[in-house]
């Protein structure tokens, strides 16, 4: 990690075990340095030093004893927070199960598992405007959903074991790992201590059942990924995730149960909006390197964070079904080219723009320099396929974060390169005029209308309509 020159405090967090505070060292990439002075070498800075002996810091007995004794207490005040989560999130948890347990007793399974991915949702969205040192996270309700609906099992009588019972297997089918395999032993724990002749087996979890299907949009940063899921003696269901690769990762912006794939197909055309999402056609997976980058993974407390409540409700689902659905893959002996990297672009923009641009205006004496840390920056995902993709929702992330990123005089330098840089992808890719036109003004620093910011950078999970 990176430290720049803004102290300790700028980057060190309240809470450093918070799943609020650490994706916020996440959103800002620090991987690379920041330049000191246009067209120099651009070391990193560091923080000022305590005390200076030659090129290492110096700190006296005391000193040490103090930084000790804060680094204890920082320790002991994390651990109270997580203790803290993880006591309301048991307690959250205890209601959301004995709820679920009387509405939904005699509905079929797909009905349980869909109440109680909307009631996490709901409790997670809610839990998102308590303060953030009482505020439980998706990883702390996780387990606490396992206690609490064993503990609904192990406390009945007779056949009343069944509607607890079947909310623990649902709570299973829909969390990722590790926690579905907690679910697991947990499971078979119970079987071993109350009878198997009592409880019968789990349910074999969701399976795909069917190809899976996917499309991008037409400027190749947006995703659509669908699946046919059948989960115990359920009706087979279309699982969509709708993915975003424009930002510093693949984020899954949207996701959910269609009836259809042509369901699902329709609803993610919408969200991207018809100039970007027109023609677009469901085909079987032709690269499950791509679409194994491309599909969200549980990160604990690492996770993007901001979701909204609808986001909320998928949450673990998402990840669980993407679990499913990379077992279905059969990988590829030989990775696909990706047919550019940061170091050929850079190489192939300043020679496409020595040959073009020169002849309106005068060029950098440090181009080369300029357009390296600009194709550094462009695929902060490191997804090499999205690469050479460029849209305006693209291009205005990109701005903000170079302006966050870099000194003011050098960010400047790089935002100038910008409109060429889209120009010499557009014909690159032959994008279509219509589309190229339409990244230019973000590309001069219009501000995007639908990306919002607050204190924590971008919404990086917005569903945003090109």
């Amino acid at each position: 990690m990176v430290l720049v020159d803004q102290g300790m405090s700028a980057w060190w967090p309240q809470a450093a075990d918070s799943r609020d505070q650490v994706p916020m060292l996440r959103r800002v990439p620090v991987s690379r340095k920041r330049k000191k002075k246009p067209g120099k070498s651009g070391r990193p800075l560091k923080p000022a030093r305590m005390g200076q002996r030659g090129s290492a810091a110096v700190l006296s007995d005391h000193d040490r004893g103090e930084l000790a004794e804060a680094m204890r207490g920082l320790t002991a005040y994390r651990e109270q927070v997580h203790a803290g989560r993880r006591s309301r999130a048991a307690a959250a948890a205890t209601d959301l199960v004995t709820d679920l347990v009387t509405v939904v007793a005699n509905q079929p399974d797909m009905i349980v598992e869909d109440a109680l991915c909307l009631r996490v949702g709901a409790l997670l969205s809610e839990a998102e405007q308590a303060p953030l040192d009482d505020r439980p996270g998706p990883s702390h309700l996780a387990p606490a959903l396992v206690t609490a609906a064993a503990a609904a099992v192990e406390a009945t009588t007779g056949d009343a074991w069944r509607a607890p019972w079947r909310v623990l297997t649902a709570v299973s089918d829909i969390l990722p790992y590790p926690h579905s395999e907690a679910a697991a032993d947990t499971i078979m724990r119970l079987r071993d201590t109350m009878g198997k002749q009592v409880l019968p087996a789990a349910p074999p979890g969701p399976t795909v059942t069917g190809p899976v299907l996917w499309t991008r949009d037409r400027y190749g940063s947006r995703f659509a990924v669908t699946a046919p899921i059948t989960t115990a003696d359920q009706p087979e269901r279309w699982y969509l995730w709708d993915i975003d690769a424009c930002g510093h990762q693949a984020f899954t912006v949207h996701s959910g149960y269609y009836p259809t794939p042509e369901a699902a197909l329709t609803d993610w055309q919408t969200g991207v909006g018809q100039t970007a999402a027109a023609g677009t056609e469901l085909a079987p997976i032709d690269d499950p390197w791509l679409l194994t980058e491309l599909l969200p993974a549980e990160e604990g407390l690492l996770g993007a964070g901001g979701e909204n409540e609808e986001q909320f409700v998928e949450y673990h689902r998402s990840k669980r079904l993407t679990e499913a659905v990379k077992q279905t893959l059969r990988q590829q002996q030989t990775r696909p080219e990706r047919g550019l990297d940061a170091a050929t672009a850079a190489a192939k923009f300043t020679t496409w723009l020595r040959a073009h641009g020169s002849r309106q205006r005068e060029l950098p004496d440090d181009l080369d320099e300029l357009a390296t840390e600009l194709a550094d920056s462009w695929c902060l995902n490191d997804i090499d396929a999205v690469f050479a993709t460029c849209s305006p929702h693209r291009v205005a992330l990109f701005v903000r974060h170079v302006h966050g990123y870099y000194l003011d005089d050098f960010a400047k330098q790089l935002v100038a390169l910008l409109p060429d840089w889209t120009r010499w992808l557009a014909t690159r890719n032959t994008t279509p005029p219509e589309l190229a036109e339409r990244c230019l003004p973000y590309a001069e620093g219009q501000p995007h209308p639908q990306i919002t910011v607050d204190n924590t950078g971008p919404d990086y999970l917005a569903r945003v309509t090109e």
